[in-house]
């Protein structure tokens, strides 16, 4: 048997079930590398048992909601690309025509871009000098914790590759 998730979905996932389950997630100590560590069978249904728990009582709702809300509020970053100006400059970036090309002809821009028609735009952040926090990059889900628990409770252990 075999989990999928992709970096994006892995990371959060992990974070989420330890701290659902830490007693139980100790025993396995690099959640966050692919170097085969995990969990014996028995660890893994203990797991799957606290995580069924934690959704039924919706603690695992509340720790979702929790870091959605923390992560929701991060602050965008500034684009590394253009330096927050919105104009990719770079050889790159004018090689690309970027700084000749008008925001909303060829790019992703919608009616409520603030340079709409302006001239100058950046593949890295669509012209808006700032792109959202990496960290909005990575997303869980209750239903992402009860597919984990789905996995551990028939495994029979696993490891992280």
């Amino acid at each position: 048997a075999y989990f999928r998730r992709n970096v994006w979905g892995w990371h959060p996932l992990a974070e989420l079930v330890c701290a659902l389950a830490p007693r139980i997630t100790a025993g396995c100590t690099n959640w966050h590398s692919n170097d085969a560590d995990g969990l014996n069978g028995e660890a893994s249904r203990k797991l799957a048992m606290a995580l069924r728990r934690a959704i039924r009582s919706g603690r695992a709702a509340k720790l979702v909601a929790l870091r959605d809300i923390e992560i929701a509020a991060l602050p965008d970053q500034t684009c590394t690309l253009c330096n927050g100006t919105g104009i990719r400059d770079d050889d790159l970036g004018r090689r690309g025509g970027q700084p000749q090309q008008v925001i909303g002809a060829d790019t992703c821009a919608g009616p409520d871009h603030p340079r709409l028609g302006q001239r100058g735009w950046c593949n890295g952040c669509d012209g808006r000098g700032a792109r959202p926090a990496f960290a909005k990059h990575y997303t869980c889900t209750v239903d992402d914790i009860a597919q984990f628990a789905s996995f551990l409770e028939t495994c029979g252990g696993f490891e992280i590759c």
